[in-house]
């Protein structure tokens, strides 16, 4: 786990920015980690960098030199170097005084292809999927659930690629995905849920995202579907700031279909067999306590 965070300053103009990052160190500290910052000098070379730190540093140079020693970095954005690029760094901070411990956290297990913790409720925890969960995965779709879901093909060389391309690509460009869900007692997947990109062509209104659902046969019928996927819904409306949650599900599907009703969705449309629900953040509310 990360325990250091330590800025990189440019000798030129770090005189203009050391009150705001030495603030900073301060913050960071009162989270518990190990901070402090360091001026570097022209054509000076950095230490080599520790596994365990998140390093900001506020020029191309120091940042080219963190990403060729394969540390984990982010970029310090200050008036003083406005105009400097600031690639390669897929994160940059400006203020980072307020930047919260667990925005830090994330930086760094993004950096280190390390998943994601979403949340936690009182039987599960909803992490990102990691290459390791494709056998779990696939355990999910027994007969019951092909009949409403297409499972993963017999080609587990070819699945594994979609997983891995899917881990790398999805969670990092849109921020959310369908994620894994453990038993806390056991730490053993037993379902996949989360959001998708809607589509353009599913009838009805416009949503934000599509949410979507699947327990393990042995794990159905406990209250764990209502209880992951309502702190799942609230955590689409809070902290990704979705207005609209999308939905669909087969006619024949009741079980789906009275879940989500129970959770607020309206059915908006039906195109054949399959049945499109939406639920309003503002109509949520008492449906997913």
């Amino acid at each position: 786990m990360v325990e250091r965070v330590i800025f990189y300053l440019e000798e030129e103009w770090y005189k203009r920015c050391l009150a705001e990052a030495a603030e900073a160190v301060q913050s960071f500290k009162q989270y518990g980690f190990d901070s402090d910052l360091w001026v570097i000098e022209a054509g000076e070379e950095i230490p080599e960098p520790d596994y365990n730190t998140l390093y900001l540093a506020d020029s191309k140079r120091l940042l080219q030199m963190l990403a060729d020693r394969g540390a984990v970095y982010c970029a310090y954005s200050h008036e003083a170097n406005r105009g400097e690029e600031l690639k390669p760094a897929d994160y940059v901070l400006s203020e980072p005084q307020w930047v919260d411990r667990d925005s830090l956290v994330k930086i760094w297990q993004r950096g280190r292809h390390l998943p994601w913790t979403i949340l936690e409720t009182e039987r599960c925890l909803v992490r990102e999927f990691v290459p390791g969960d494709l056998e779990a995965i696939c355990q999910l779709y027994d007969d019951e659930a092909r009949k409403y879901l297409e499972a993963p093909s017999q080609d587990f060389e070819k699945e594994r690629k979609i997983l891995a391309t899917y881990i790398d690509r999805v969670y990092p460009l849109c921020g959310y995905g369908h994620w894994a869900v453990l038993d806390r007692g056991s730490g053993k997947l037993i379902g996949r849920m989360g959001f998708s990109f809607p589509k353009a062509s599913a009838p009805g209104p416009a949503v934000d995202a599509t949410f979507g659902y699947l327990l393990h046969r042995d794990w159905r019928s406990r209250g764990i579907a209502r209880e992951v996927c309502a702190a799942l819904l609230d955590y689409g409306f809070t902290q990704l700031g979705f207005s609209i949650i999308g939905a669909d599900a087969e006619a024949s599907n009741e079980a789906s279909a009275k879940i989500l009703k129970s959770f607020g969705f309206t059915e908006v449309a039906r195109e054949g067999e399959q049945r499109y629900y939406t639920l309003h953040m503002e109509r949520a509310g008492a449906g997913l306590e």
